[in-house]
């Protein structure tokens, strides 16, 4: 499996546990997909995707409040 580094964790947005991103990177339309896995720590599952304010906005399934 390949690993390419995406973006830059910025922060949390809101209490959903929505994580912002900033990324420069070239093909996110086809990356940040709703049900693409992603590796943080561990691998997660993209729940939805969302660009608010030049930053990259998605959840993860099984993260359901900032606290998770």
């Amino acid at each position: 499996m390949n690993k390419i580094v995406l973006g830059k964790y910025v922060n949390t947005h809101g209490i959903k546990g929505e994580i912002r991103i900033k990324s420069h990177f070239k093909y996110k339309d086809k990356v940040f997909k709703i049900g693409n896995e992603i590796i943080i720590d561990k691998p997660y599952t993209i729940n939805s995707y969302r660009v608010h304010k030049g930053y990259d906005m998605i959840t993860l399934k099984g993260i359901n409040s900032i606290n998770d």
